[in-house]
């Protein structure tokens, strides 16, 4: 019985991150996604981040790790470019648990961002001063671009700002796109990748 309850569970959580067959209207809005999104960025929810994430941004997440770790030039800061250099080395090994670069580019886009998102929740205690200047977000509404292409507008409201010349209130846009008859978010602008300088501030860098 108690297994028959848990599989229902798990059709069902399918079904709603999933939405209805292709070629059908969407059940949920673009703005009703993007609340989603938008919570499980918040909640550093990241499990559900990635079962909204459409495919293609999944794989644009890992390009851009790839990219990332194969520089070797960093203009403007060749004095740190040691430390760059190990500190590429130590997400390698303790992040991506691959040799290089290139091994990571063959492994699966979903497992990368996974393996991303687990190292960001472990640091609790590091990510606690960045979390406290996040703005409130709230959301205006959609612009379509296409059958299969959406634009979420929304607007960042900071009681305590970044830096001085920070903005109190500033527009963002979010791309979603239609997959299995549902809307996806494209990750954009930058969900899921807002904590990168914690694992910097980790490494051994002076």
């Amino acid at each position: 019985m108690k297994r028959a309850l848990v599989h229902s569970a798990i059709l069902a959580a399918i079904a709603l991150v999933s939405g209805p067959a292709e070629g059908q209207t969407p059940s949920r809005s673009p703005e009703e996604v993007a609340a989603d999104v938008l919570r499980a960025d918040s909640l550093h929810d990241w499990r559900l981040l990635l079962a909204l994430a459409h495919p293609e941004a999944l794989r644009n997440y890992r390009e851009d790790q790839v990219r990332m770790l194969k520089s070797e030039d960093f203009p403007g800061m060749a004095d740190m470019a040691p430390c760059l250099r190990k500190y590429h080395r130590s997400l390698l090994d303790s992040v991506f648990r691959v040799p290089t670069p290139d091994s990571l580019s063959r492994v699966a886009p979903d497992t990368v961002f996974a393996r991303v998102q687990r190292f960001f929740a472990r640091q609790r205690g590091p990510r606690a001063p960045i979390d406290s200047l996040l703005p409130t977000r709230a959301i205006l509404g959609h612009v379509v671009a296409d059958d299969s292409t959406v634009y979420v507008i929304f607007e960042e409201r900071y009681a305590r700002r970044p830096l001085p010349d920070w903005p109190e209130r500033r527009p963002q846009v979010m791309t979603f796109r239609l997959y299995r008859g549902g809307w996806r978010t494209m990750l954009d602008p930058d969900l899921g990748s807002g904590l990168g300088p914690v694992m910097f501030e980790g490494g051994d860098c002076p």
